[in-house]
């Protein structure tokens, strides 16, 4: 069985799977590292990879965010949770430029929120 990379074939597939990571915040990224470690998981050989199997680890990723973060709270909850992040975030942000340490505006990566 020949896989197809083509543009015209691979395209749809793409965007899809870079909306699924966009949405996964940079907290989570890692997840299926983390999992996965305990069972024996070293991570992928950069030799291994192909665009399936990074398509395949990137969605299951965000299976374990979901699972992790998001299932079983209602929008409600999970809008408390993010302001109550959201406070704790700036009470530190401030403590940190009252030390001398904060460096004002860092950047942050675009993460598209899914509640």
């Amino acid at each position: 069985m020949k896989r197809m990379y083509s543009k015209e074939h691979d395209q749809p597939s793409l965007k899809a799977n870079q909306a699924i990571v966009r949405s996964v915040p940079v907290d989570n990224k890692q997840s299926l590292k983390t999992h996965l470690k305990p069972h024996g998981f070293k991570g992928y050989q950069y030799s291994e990879l192909t665009p399936n199997k990074t398509r395949r680890a990137q969605c299951a990723n965000w299976l374990l965010y979901y699972r992790e973060e998001l299932f079983g709270y209602t929008v409600e909850e999970l809008r408390v949770r993010r302001k109550m992040k959201q406070e704790v975030e700036e009470v530190e942000k401030k403590r940190l430029e009252a030390e001398g340490k904060g460096k004002g505006d860092e950047w942050k990566p675009p993460v598209k929120e899914v509640f």
